[in-house]
């Protein structure tokens, strides 16, 4: 499958709009800061180096990938009908045989070489000036896994030069439960049996598309989008439940994404309820009226919980405001 420009562009458009939906305003305004960028995970089985840290050779068209096992190829040799159109498989061994040569090494060389070994060991034994064609028919020993949060996580062929957010177009996009973070994980090529270095890119600065971020990948690189956190809004808000928390999201915010706080809401009531590592919850109790008046709203963590209070004195008096406007109206209609 070979990702397009048109469908790397639709990726980092859709990763723009991703990071800007959940957070709405207030209708008097809140300043937000900028994204903090996300810590890579304790499970991640590898170190967080610089993209280019191990130094490796990336591929820039198809002609520049290896062959690998696996790979399937097409050999043809111009008015030679025994070597015309012969399919083969490379082994795990590494070597395929073809008729007048027996075993030819085609692993570890791109089709450009392994068609140049042939065509000189013809020239050898057998004809002047061979004509050799190598077609590469299936590229499966230079695939990459993209996995997480995208719609169609599996492993995809290089073919060509691909980069992140072409990878990202072809698994079919982002999920709407995408976290703020990808990471590319990857064998180091002088070092096989060292662990992994991954490389975690922050969503938002994908979308601006620049090179140092939108990483070019390699064979065997795995990609894989992380699933974002969620918190719960409930109490006196207009829609409680769950939220995904794919950007940076305060306490203030918390309420807006949940459709506002209803009339009788106290506002100098809200509850943030937060887990300890220890399993025993913190409990913190903010006002959004200081909150309109410039102190700083706290940034929610996965799993936090926000519950707004209501207020005795609001109820009262929408319930005194309810009863002469609907008790008294209605008695006077029907006298």
């Amino acid at each position: 499958m070979r990702a397009t420009p048109c469908c790397s562009i639709v990726v980092i458009a859709t990763l723009a709009l991703t990071a800007c939906a959940g957070v709405q305003h207030q209708p008097t305004p809140l300043t937000a800061a900028a994204p903090s960028s996300p810590a890579m995970s304790a499970a991640a089985p590898a170190a967080v180096s610089r993209p280019d840290a191990d130094g490796s050779r990336t591929p820039t068209d198809a002609a520049d990938l290896t062959l690998g096992a696996g790979d399937l190829i097409e050999v043809s040799v111009f008015d030679v009908p025994e070597l015309s159109n012969l399919k083969a498989r490379i082994p795990s061994s590494g070597a395929i045989t073809l008729p007048l040569l027996g075993a030819v090494s085609a692993a570890g060389l791109t089709a450009g070489e392994l068609q140049s070994v042939i065509r000189l060991r013809l020239q050898e034994k057998y004809m002047h000036d061979p004509q050799v064609s190598i077609f590469v028919t299936e590229h499966k020993s230079q695939r990459i896994f993209v996995s997480g949060a995208v719609k169609s996580p599996g492993p995809h062929e290089l073919v060509g030069r691909v980069r992140l957010a072409d990878a990202l177009a072809m698994a079919g996009g982002l999920t709407d439960e995408a976290g703020r973070s990808v990471q590319v994980i990857r064998k180091r090529a002088d070092a096989p049996t060292a662990p992994a270095v991954a490389t975690v890119i922050d969503l938002d600065k994908l979308a601006t598309a620049k090179d140092e971020v939108n990483l070019e990948l390699q064979a065997g690189d795995i990609v894989e989008v992380a699933r974002a956190g969620s918190y719960y809004v409930g109490g006196e808000v207009t829609r409680a439940g769950s939220f995904y928390l794919k950007a940076r999201t305060t306490v203030a915010q918390a309420t807006v994404n949940a459709g506002g706080v209803k009339d009788v809401a106290d506002w100098d009531d809200v509850r943030l309820y937060r887990r300890r590592p220890d399993g025993s919850t913190e409990v913190q109790t903010f006002s959004l009226n200081e909150f309109e008046h410039g102190k700083p709203s706290p940034e929610l963590q996965a799993d936090d919980v926000v519950v707004v209070g209501k207020s005795a004195v609001k109820t009262f008096l929408y319930s005194v405001r309810d009863f002469f406007k609907f008790g008294v109206g209605a008695s006077m209609s029907i006298i």
